[in-house]
């Protein structure tokens, strides 16, 4: 009985790294993207544009996130409670995974999303005057959002190579 309990156990913990894994490479690497590619861009954009295309990049990874974002925290969760208390380096990288998304979640809930329900309110062609000013902070969040992101995945691809 117990052989079984220990390989489903090793099931377990095996299913919840592969989704870690997964779940932290797909949303690092939207939130990266967006830093790389999309941020850029939007500098030089006028008011209305600037407007429309927050507006289509939020209706667009609102839905994919919200399942990405909290999939890597509860993965990562199980990495960590599923890590072998006896390995230090294990448990280290385990926690950065779950530290990573977690601070990601926190700082998308505290004021991304708050944000962007101000962004989505906005009409294209009359934006506020200070749209800037919103534009430079979540630009600023979201870059601190994608550095967390990408620590936190820097330890869930570590911690199964260092999990027993």
């Amino acid at each position: 009985m117990r052989a079984a309990r220990t390989v489903h156990a090793s099931r377990w913990a095996r299913s919840a790294r592969v989704t870690a894994v997964v779940s932290s490479v797909l949303s690092s690497g939207v939130l990266f993207g967006t830093v790389a590619s999309l941020t850029p861009s939007k500098r030089g954009f006028d008011s209305s544009t600037y407007t429309t295309v927050q507006q289509a990049t939020v209706r667009n990874l609102r839905p994919v996130m919200g399942v990405l974002l909290p999939t890597s925290v509860l993965a990562n969760l199980a990495v960590f409670l599923t890590a072998d208390r006896h390995n230090s380096s294990a448990r280290r990288n385990a926690l950065t995974g779950l530290l990573g998304p977690l601070s990601s979640l926190l700082l998308t809930a505290r004021w991304e999303l708050p944000m962007n329900s101000q962004v989505l309110a906005w009409h294209p062609d009359n934006p506020p005057a200070d749209w800037t000013a919103t534009r430079d902070r979540w630009e600023m969040v979201h870059l601190i959002r994608t550095a967390t992101a990408l620590i936190g995945l820097s330890g869930t691809l570590a911690a199964p190579s260092t999990q027993t």
